[in-house]
C-alpha cells in the first residue's frame, strides 16, 4: 500500500515594522530603496517548499504617501519586493498600525501587495474581499488562512467600511466558530490558521488574556494559532481543547525585522511547525515545532542586519546593546530555556 499520507510545513516569523532608522539603511536613491542585503542571511531560512506568513506591521504606502514611522508607520514598497524573493505566501495585516495612513494607507498598501503578487489576509479593499477566504492547496492538504487584531490603535474606520481592518470585537468567539464550522461542513479546509494580534507589549509571558483567548479560538476550530503584539518571544504551546483536539499556539513571534532596541526586542524567530493528515483519518497531527533564532543588529554597528543568532554566538562573545553589554552565550541559553518552558522538546537552534 502507498503512503497517501497529506502533509505541509507552515512557517511563520514576527514583525515586520520598518523604523526610519532602519529603512535609511536601504536607501539607495532619492526614492529607491534596496533590503537584500540586510535580509541576505535570512534567505538560507525560508524555504520555498515551506507555506509561510510573515507579519507585516507596517503598511507599504510606499514613497507616494510619504514614508514615516512611530507613531504612524508607512515603509517602502521594496520590503514587499523582498518578501517575494523569499517566497512569503501570505501577509498578515492586522494589526495596531494598520490604520497609521487611514483609509488611503490601506488602500494604497493592498494595492502595491497585488501588484507585487503577494496575497494579504486581515485587512481589506472591499466586503467581498473580506469574506473571500484565503485558501492554499498543498500537498494535498487545503489550508484556510484567517486574521483578526485586538486593536486597531489610533485609526478610525469609516462607517460602513469595517472591513479595512478585521478587528477581533466586530466578530468575537461565537462568530469566529460559526466561519470554522462553516469552512469545515462546506469541506473548504482542511487547517485553520489563525493570526491574531493581541497581548502586552515587552512582556515576555503571554498574559491570562492572551491564554484566555488562545484556548477560546482553539475551542472554535482554530488547528494553529499565531500570536503577535508583545514585540519579544513567549514560549510556544501545544493546548488541549473542550472537544478533546489539540491545537498548536505560538503566543508571540516576536520581532523579526525592525529598528526597535532592546536586547530581546531585537531577537526574532522563524518557526516552522509540521502539519499531516493520515492515511483515512479525519483528524490532523500538528507536531515538530521548530524554532530558528534571529537576531537584528541594531544597536553596535547599527546595520540593522538580520542575522541568525546562533551564529552570533559563534562570532561574538559580547552583544553590545543601548542598555549595556550582554554574553552572547548567555543570551542565547537563556532564549533556549525560554523557549521550552510548555515544551521541553522544543528544537531550536
Amino acid at each position: 500500500m502507498g503512503n497517501d499520507n497529506k502533509k505541509v510545513t507552515l512557517a511563520a516569523t514576527g514583525d515586520i515594522l520598518l523604523h526610519q532608522r532602519l529603512y535609511n539603511k536601504a536607501k539607495k536613491s532619492e526614492g529607491k530603496y534596496d533590503f537584500s542585503e540586510m535580509l541576505s542571511e535570512a534567505r538560507q531560512l525560508f524555504n520555498k517548499d515551506h507555506l509561510i506568513i510573515v507579519n507585516q506591521e507596517s503598511i507599504i504606502g510606499g514613497v507616494e504617501l510619504g514614508l514615516s514611522d512611530f507613531p504612524h508607520f508607512n515603509s517602502p514598497v521594496e520590503i514587499g519586493y523582498a518578501l517575494k524573493d523569499l517566497h512569503v505566501d501570505i501577509v498578515n495585516l492586522a494589526n495596531n498600525h494598520i490604520l497609521d495612513r487611514g483609509e488611503e494607507g490601506v488602500l494604497k498598501s493592498i494595492e502595491n501587495w497585488e501588484k507585487i503578487g503577494i496575497p494579504y489576509v486581515g485587512a481589506y479593499k472591499s466586503k467581498k474581499d473580506q469574506d473571500t477566504l484565503r485558501i492554499f492547496h498543498r500537498n494535498g492538504l487545503r489550508v484556510c488562512f484567517l486574521s483578526y487584531t485586538k486593536s486597531i490603535g489610533s485609526g478610525k474606520r469609516p462607517k460602513g467600511k469595517e472591513y479595512l481592518a478585521s478587528k477581533y470585537s466586530d466578530f468575537g468567539v461565537k462568530w469566529v466558530r460559526r466561519l470554522i464550522d462553516r469552512i469545515r461542513r462546506h469541506g473548504l479546509a482542511d487547517v485553520i490558521i489563525l493570526s491574531i494580534h493581541y497581548g502586552k507589549e515587552y512582556q515576555m509571558l503571554p498574559t491570562a488574556y492572551q491564554v484566555e483567548t488562545a484556548s477560546n479560538l482553539s475551542d472554535a476550530g482554530a488547528d494553529i494559532i499565531i500570536g503577535h503584539h508583545p514585540h519579544v518571544l513567549q514560549p510556544p504551546a501545544f493546548i488541549v481543547n473542550s472537544y478533546g483536539h489539540e491545537s498548536f499556539v505560538a503566543y508571540s513571534l516576536g520581532n523579526f525585522f525592525t529598528g526597535q532596541k532592546g536586547i530581546y526586542r531585537q531577537i526574532g524567530a522563524y518557526m516552522t511547525v509540521d502539519i499531516e493528515k493520515p492515511d483515512n483519518s479525519s483528524f490532523l497531527k500538528i507536531d515538530n515545532p521548530t524554532i530558528r533564532l534571529t537576531y537584528v543588529d541594531s544597536t553596535d554597528k547599527e546595520d540593522y542586519k538580520l542575522y541568525l543568532l546562533e551564529d552570533v554566538v559563534k562570532t561574538q562573545e559580547v552583544i553590545k546593546t543601548h542598555r549595556g553589554e550582554f554574553e552572547s552565550k548567555k543570551v542565547y541559553e537563556r532564549m533556549v530555556t525560554h523557549m521550552r518552558k510548555w515544551i521541553p522538546n522544543l528544537k531550536i537552534s
